[in-house]
């Protein structure tokens, strides 16, 4: 047997070797088999008590609420400050002095528009719409929010509004709308731009 082929043998040997339970089952449970758990799932008192195995149920007993961070985490990257109540921006972050002031360091390239598209998908149109106006049949979340008594608004208001107040609406929220600390800097900059293309000045 020559040597290529004998690299050959050894190799889909060890790339074989994966393939196969590496420890019996009987002895300890597989990784694979383990609960998948979704952020804010309702815990089970199976999870809750460990008590779970590979053939229990998730959902047997009453459900305990949902799951939360461990004490004292923080996200990869850090968090964005948020305004703390004694703040005057606090009351509503968006008609502040400091966001009149704020000027978008980034140009409306092409390359700007498209992520900020992309961007707003993934972000605002779940409310808002692909199109900004808000409307319930394109955005069945906004149409729930509207039940609640929390409708979110069309976004026709947008020229009215200094690129700066836009940035500072989507990173610190205002009554009645979450903020987005998780968007980073520039890409809260592109979402505005694209606001520009949805909703542009006269």
């Amino acid at each position: 047997m020559s040597r290529p082929e004998i690299t050959a043998i050894a190799l889909l040997a060890v790339i074989g070797s994966g393939c196969f339970e590496q420890v019996d089952r009987q002895w300890f449970s597989q990784m694979k088999e383990q609960p998948a758990i979704q952020a804010l799932e309702p815990r089970s008192p199976a999870l809750e008590e460990g008590l779970w195995t590979p053939t229990s149920e998730l959902g047997d007993g009453p459900l305990v609420g949902p799951w939360v961070p461990p004490e004292n985490t923080v996200p990869a990257g850090g968090i964005t400050p948020r305004i703390r109540p004694d703040n005057p921006m606090a009351a509503n972050p968006m008609h502040s002095p400091e966001a009149r002031a704020l000027r978008n360091p980034i140009a409306p390239t092409p390359a700007s528009l498209a992520r900020g598209e992309k961007l707003y998908g993934v972000h605002c149109a779940v409310c808002h719409a692909s199109d900004g106006m808000a409307s319930p049949v394109e955005a069945p979340v906004a149409g729930r929010l509207a039940a609640a008594g929390a409708p979110p608004f069309p976004l026709a208001s947008v020229p009215a509004y200094e690129d700066g107040m836009l940035y500072t609406k989507i990173r610190y929220g205002k009554p009645m709308m979450p903020a987005y600390p998780q968007i980073s800097s520039d890409d809260r900059w592109h979402i505005v731009n694209y606001l520009r293309v949805l909703f542009p000045r006269s």
